[in-house]
């Protein structure tokens, strides 16, 4: 008998919100999946990410919650990441892949082995497929993830993937447990070491990341190390960001409609002279001609070229009768090009009244006096 949708639940955990977790829980909501989010307004201990061991505190938390669901026997529980993930299918189609298993757990797969190489013996061989287990994705029945959580004594620093490993490469808790790996990735995909496995894939107007070497269609997309820029691009269309029909149906969520204001942020703009620029003169006076409100703006210019000093001159005294704030900072300061770039980022930050930063180096052509404004609009 297949397992019911409302029996699935979600855990993820989110000491913050960001960008990401945002973009995961529109897949979620897209797809109807129930979430529950652990971990909100707690300060995050388990470590500072990409490369460094940690994560333990997801344990922890997980611990604590599952205790409620110890003894509900027909429950599943799928527990993933969600700064970097992204959901590309239903509950449905997971609950069906998770009982064609025929196990009671399923970890992510992943090709690459952390954070103790020294392990890679202790797995068990596999012939198809991806030998090592990723923490960042599982499901199983409740009674039994409660089981394996229930192990956890160690710190909110120590790492979760070891401690997942370790229950897994002991023959007798695997056993006992009913673990397998998703090892073909039909649910769960993690991307680092597998980018070229991995491709958009457009159907019946629907998109989806598939994995072209084992014929797969994953359900949990997750951009883990250094793969974040991957998953931004499958983001774009999966699940329904993108589609044949409607084109980009995200672009027109959450924008701000300018016209509707009576004032404007005020915007800091930060401008970069790094090199002998042609039309230099040119393009400081089409920074004059932005359709923005002068009194909103201010302006921060980095010049590491005496050559250009006379021309920042003219514009300086063009433009001081326009905009109150023009901080110039030249090549006698010496700058390197990463100082200067944060200088004028510090302009903007250490000004309570700066609302947004636009950098812009002194070799772009600005062609659009609406810039500004279209940007603010998008309000990303």
């Amino acid at each position: 008998p297949s397992i019911f949708p409302d029996k699935l639940l979600v855990i993820t955990i989110a000491t913050k919100e960001n960008d990401g977790f945002h973009r995961f829980m529109q897949s979620a909501k897209y797809f109807n999946y129930t979430v529950k989010v652990l971990g909100q307004g707690e300060e995050w201990r388990g470590g500072d990410g990409i490369n460094s061991i940690g994560g333990g505190q997801k344990v922890r938390l997980m611990k604590e919650v599952m205790e409620h669901y110890a003894s509900h026997e027909d429950m599943v529980i799928l527990f993933t990441e969600c700064f970097d993930v992204i959901f590309a299918g239903s509950p449905e189609e997971v609950l069906k892949k998770f009982q064609k298993s025929n196990h009671k757990v399923v970890f992510a797969a992943d090709g690459i082995l952390w954070p103790d190489k020294r392990l890679a013996d202790k797995y068990p061989v596999v012939h198809i497929g991806k030998r090592y287990l990723n923490s960042g994705g599982f499901i199983g029945y409740a009674p039994y993830i409660n089981r394996i959580v229930q192990q956890w004594n160690l710190q909110d620093n120590d790492d979760d993937q070891l401690f997942y490993t370790k229950i897994y490469i002991d023959p007798l808790k695997r056993e006992a447990l009913n673990i397998t790996l998703d090892h073909k990735c039909k649910i769960f995909q993690t991307l680092n070491g597998a980018v070229d496995e991995v491709v958009l894939k457009f159907e019946n107007g629907k998109a989806r990341a598939k994995n072209v070497f084992y014929e797969t269609l994953p359900v949990a997309i997750n951009g883990n190390g250094p793969t974040k820029i991957l998953l931004n691009y499958f983001g774009n269309y999966v699940p329904n960001a993108w589609t044949q029909d409607s084109g980009c149906t995200l672009c027109e969520l959450d924008t701000i409609d300018l016209s509707a204001v009576n004032v404007y942020p005020n915007v800091t703009i930060g401008v970069f002279i790094e090199q002998p620029t042609p039309f230099l003169p040119r393009f400081l006076d089409i920074l004059l001609t932005l359709d923005y409100p002068k009194e909103a703006l201010k302006v921060f210019i980095h010049n590491k070229e005496v050559y250009h000093e006379k021309h920042i001159k003219v514009f300086f005294d063009k433009a001081k009768h326009e905009i109150s704030t023009i901080k110039i900072v030249g090549p006698e300061e010496n700058l390197s090009q990463a100082e200067a770039r944060n200088m004028g980022m510090d302009f903007c930050r250490q000004d309570d009244s700066c609302d947004y930063y636009f950098s812009v180096d002194a070799d772009v052509v600005l062609t659009n006096p609406r810039t500004l404004k279209i940007l603010i609009e998008q309000n990303r």
